[in-house]
């Protein structure tokens, strides 16, 4: 194993405790950044090399602390392949380690669940092989995990029949296991056969209550968006459908103690075209009821949002949400956007990620022990290079701040001023309703801003100095209709 020293690229931020850095060097065999956790003084950071062909060939570790230097290490078994999925920290500051491995370099089949301890140096002291039980085939690399209330952890991994090996048809495992990697019980669930295609997409613990609840689709035949909860015995207690969800990926990092949790999605609009996409955050109520939902990123007539392991619970106040733009072509550059967030659906500001030529495609986005977030995932140059990226945020990277002025001495006669501005915009709020919403947002419908408030009339001061220079909109609204807008420029 080697110990790299970081190229960091430096950003100037308004506010001097922020630390922004990215790490980016050439990937000469292609590496994809799928999962990981935080242990505080640092963070473990898993997937595999690609070679293009064949895919995923040789399982990659990275542990990246929180000044920006690293350790990696690639894992090459010879004649078959290796990806590591995910991991989940362990009290001791090691990390649970889940992956897959077997079958052959020419086929693109899995056939053991790979279980490892591995410390922060990528020293594995604790290794398990749990091998696929007949008639299942492969292991796909949609592997989650989580804590039960007893301290054992759960691993919910997507599973093909022999008769399928090539698509995710609604065969999924559920397995228990101590935090040595022993297996405890192991159940196979398999609901909504057929070519569609169905996987889970997460896991996470319900407060109060020995349940667990997986999140997917796969759970019922018709292949709807589902939420599923098994009790301790790993038995299904009670599953409810997302009926009125029709995206592909779904996932929660958060659930309320009210008992509503928040889903990050990317969805569209059934038989609409690709600027019919869009990625969301929905709250929803313990039996799969909608309830609200925010809206922060759309795509235009030639991209779409995409999104996967997006959301990072830091918390109520500190929410991450990644997706990032994609058009299909491999050689064209597209865009990252992470947003963060509030527990009450609030948009407190955005961060466009972009590097000249370069495809960016942001698989996960987990916290660091510093309330920011890592963001990575596979990121290509048009002239075929792979690059090995991992950006570093801070709240202070997102937010725009605002204060509000409820008796001012003297309104301007323009309801925003000044325009354009530098730094600070005003916008004068003349609604008397006490439920409103402010929301900024640039010219391709993207989101930069949106806020709710319970106040009355006044003069919202919006801190803008973050934003990019162009035009942008505002627009307020009480309740579902929009009683002000317009536009302004940012110098």
């Amino acid at each position: 194993m080697k110990k790299f020293l970081l190229l960091i690229f430096c950003f100037y931020c308004v506010r001097t405790y922020s630390q922004q850095w990215i790490i980016s060097s050439i990937a000469e065999d292609g590496v994809v950044l799928q999962g990981g956790d935080c242990n505080g003084d640092g963070n473990y950071i898993f997937g595999a090399c690609d070679n293009g062909l064949f895919g995923y060939m040789n399982a990659f570790a990275m542990y990246v602390n929180n000044d920006g230097s690293y350790n990696e290490i690639k894992f090459d078994f010879g004649s078959y392949k290796s990806h590591l999925c995910n991991a989940i920290r362990l009290e001791d500051g090691n990390a649970f380690v889940v992956g897959v491995k077997g079958g052959t370099k020419q086929d693109r089949l899995y056939d053991t669940l790979w279980i490892m301890v591995m410390t922060p140096n990528l020293d594995v002291v604790e290794e398990h092989n749990y091998p696929l039980v007949a008639p299942y085939i492969t292991w796909t690399t949609d592997v989650y995990l989580e804590f039960d209330n007893y301290g054992d952890i759960l691993v919910l991994a997507d599973v093909s029949e022999r008769n399928y090996p090539n698509v995710t048809n609604g065969v999924y495992a559920v397995l228990k296991m101590d935090i040595h990697g022993n297996l405890i019980k192991c159940k196979y669930f398999s609901e909504g056969h057929g070519v569609n295609g169905a996987r889970p997409t997460g896991i996470i613990r319900v407060p109060d209550s020995d349940y667990m609840m997986l999140l997917g689709r796969g759970f019922f035949v018709n292949g709807f968006h589902s939420i599923c909860y098994i009790d301790n015995e790993l038995d299904k207690v009670a599953a409810y459908p997302l009926s009125w969800l029709e995206d592909n990926w779904n996932y929660t990092d958060y659930w309320k103690d009210n008992g509503h949790f928040l889903m990050s999605s990317m969805t569209h609009h059934q038989g609409g075209g690709s600027s019919s996409y869009y990625a969301a955050v929905f709250e929803v109520d313990s039996q799969g009821h909608y309830l609200d939902t925010l809206v922060y990123d759309r795509a235009d007539t030639s991209d779409y949002t995409a999104q996967f392991g997006s959301m990072a619970f830091v918390d109520d106040e500190t929410i991450y949400i990644a997706t990032y733009w994609e058009n299909g072509i491999d050689n064209v550059s597209s865009d990252a956007v992470i947003c963060l967030i509030d527990k009450d659906l609030n948009l407190r500001g955005i961060k466009k990620l972009k590097m000249d030529d370069t495809k960016i495609r942001i698989l996960q986005c987990r916290k660091t022990a510093d309330g920011g977030c890592l963001v990575y995932g596979q990121c290509k140059k048009n002239y075929g290079s792979e690059l090995l990226c991992v950006w570093k945020l801070l709240p202070e990277d997102f937010v725009i701040l605002y204060s509000l002025n409820e008796t001012p001495e003297v309104l301007p006669h323009h309801e925003v001023y000044p325009n354009p501005t530098n730094d600070y915009l005003n916008i004068i709020i003349d609604s008397e309703n006490l439920d409103y919403k402010v929301i900024i947002s640039d010219l391709k419908g993207l989101k930069y801003f949106e806020r709710k408030f319970d106040s009355a009339t006044g003069v919202l001061s919006l801190d803008l100095s973050s934003l990019e220079r162009g035009v942008y909109f505002y627009e307020v609204f009480t309740g579902k209709n929009c009683t002000q807008k317009g536009k302004f420029v940012k110098n």
